[in-house]
């Protein structure tokens, strides 16, 4: 396995610890984790934090030592965009849960809801032998994403030592902002896909009336 294929499975190994810092029972343990100082953030908080990061550089360091080397793979085509949703969704999904104040829960559907549209999207276009390219909007909404969310699993810091309680209200901006990008690149990516669409109902239309010939 090369270099950029070993990241990639990193990225996903990295989603699975996150998912399990947030989600372990602590107080099961009898270990409530506390805020650490007067940062407004706990031990969990930061360790997530760091692991989001990590993936997202190793994000962008597996394409470039693929294209720089020529390492690019079926494996890494496949297996990259899922260990992004994997790392990004998840979070966002806890991130909803846990943090509601700072990421609310209709932002969490609806990027969801765009992620599966698209990826069911290219499933479809790949069947049909059609390549639908990432376009710029798609790559603004990852970035906005990787530098909002860390704030998030911060709770804010360090803008809550500027802002206070209205901490909030930025996050909420900044993640609005990501979710913008991801509606029009998912749309975009629809509308580039249209062709797909008509193939399918050209086929359907063709499948019925070879049913209504055989029936007669």
């Amino acid at each position: 396995m090369n270099i950029p294929n070993k990241l990639t499975v990193g990225r996903f190994i990295l989603s699975l610890v996150l998912i399990i810092l947030m989600v372990f029972p602590y107080s099961a343990c009898g270990w409530t984790p506390g805020i650490l100082g007067t940062t407004g953030f706990t031990l969990i908080d930061l360790l997530c934090a760091i692991i989001f990061v990590v993936g997202a550089i190793t994000d962008t360091l597996d394409g470039n030592i693929a294209r720089k080397r020529h390492l690019v793979s079926d494996f890494g085509k496949f297996m990259d965009p899922l260990a992004d949703k994997a790392l990004v969704n998840s979070s966002i999904i806890l991130l909803a849960v846990y943090k509601p104040d700072y990421l609310p829960a209709i932002f969490a559907v609806l990027f969801i809801i765009r992620d599966l549209a698209v990826d069911g999207l290219r499933f479809l276009s790949a069947t049909n032998g059609v390549v639908i390219a990432a376009n710029k909007w798609g790559k603004a909404k990852t970035v906005a994403q990787m530098i909002v969310l860390p704030f998030i699993f911060l709770n804010g810091f360090p803008l809550d030592y500027l802002l206070g309680d209205k901490t909030y209200i930025f996050t909420t901006v900044l993640i609005a902002i990501a979710l913008v990008l991801s509606l029009i690149s998912g749309g975009i990516y629809l509308y580039d896909g249209r062709a797909v669409f008509s193939n399918m109902n050209g086929e359907s239309q063709t499948g019925n009336g070879e049913k209504k010939t055989d029936g007669r």
